[in-house]
């Protein structure tokens, strides 16, 4: 079977938003449709207006006395995308700090997960608190995960939190690093070198970890990709949920906020 052959199948099962990237990436590219943050601004574009809040909804009991978690953005996801988890954390007694990694967290994963160490250090010095709890999307979870079990990141991290996020990789990121060439979509492979690392231990028994996933999200399959050993593991599989719609739904809000706060 043919490259393009293989790709076509593969999109027929994981979904149809992952169509334009890939196949744009059997054609010849522009260097600009290799950039991460072409990416960001048209996915970004395209949910717009799910992103926009005019009001809302009552939520859960504030918490007594306020808190700041750190929010981590995953690869091509900017900070914007946490508009509305944001502001129902506001609401919710929280003080969220949003890190939007460097180049869109297209790079080395290993790097990107000392640069994740490097921020909550700085957080923590600033707050003057021992440990904070950090929401993490996507690749942006696979990170936090390492940092907690290789990096000493279990004595800075109180409750971690990662939402569609590929822990065991995901099945196209070869392809898809075929074409853009991003260091973090190697990463991403299943049997890479950092995925092996990720994999290799256990959760820290001092953090309480939770992932929550979607059994139909058009980019992270197979979904069993989300599932932690040793976490509290959340699955969305009654209804059909898509990948971005974590980062808007109140409903789905409500498990982070449970997650946060248990």
């Amino acid at each position: 079977m043919n490259i393009q052959s293989n790709v076509s199948r593969r999109l027929r099962q994981y979904g149809t938003l992952l169509a334009l990237p890939l196949l744009t990436s059997l054609a010849a590219c522009s260097q600009e449709e290799r950039q991460p943050e072409y990416w960001g601004d048209k996915y970004l574009a395209a949910y717009q207006d799910k992103l926009q809040i005019d009001e809302l909804e009552p939520g859960p009991e504030p918490l007594p006395e306020r808190r700041p978690v750190l929010l981590v953005t995953g690869v091509t996801i900017p900070a914007e995308w946490f508009g509305p988890i944001s502001a129902r954390l506001e609401r919710d007694g929280f003080d969220p700090i949003v890190y939007e990694p460097p180049e869109l967290l297209s790079y080395d994963l290993f790097d990107a997960s000392a640069d994740l160490g490097d921020v909550i250090e700085q957080i923590l010095l600033d707050t003057g608190l021992e440990k904070i709890d950090v929401l993490a999307e996507c690749t942006a979870g696979v990170i936090a995960r390492y940092y907690i079990q290789s990096l000493g990141g279990n004595t800075k991290i109180n409750r971690l939190v990662t939402f569609v996020s590929p822990h065991n990789g995901i099945d196209l990121a070869p392809v898809a690093a075929k074409y853009a060439g991003w260091p973090a979509l190697y990463d991403l492979s299943p049997g890479s070198d950092f995925l092996r690392a990720v994999n290799s231990k256990p959760l820290p028994a001092d953090v309480a970890v939770t992932s929550i996933y979607t059994c139909n999200d058009e980019y992270i399959q197979p979904y069993t990709t989300s599932i932690v050993p040793g976490a509290t593991n959340i699955g969305l599989c009654k209804e059909k949920v898509g990948h971005f719609q974590t980062f808007y739904d109140p409903e789905i809000y409500l498990l982070m906020h449970g997650a946060l706060t248990k």
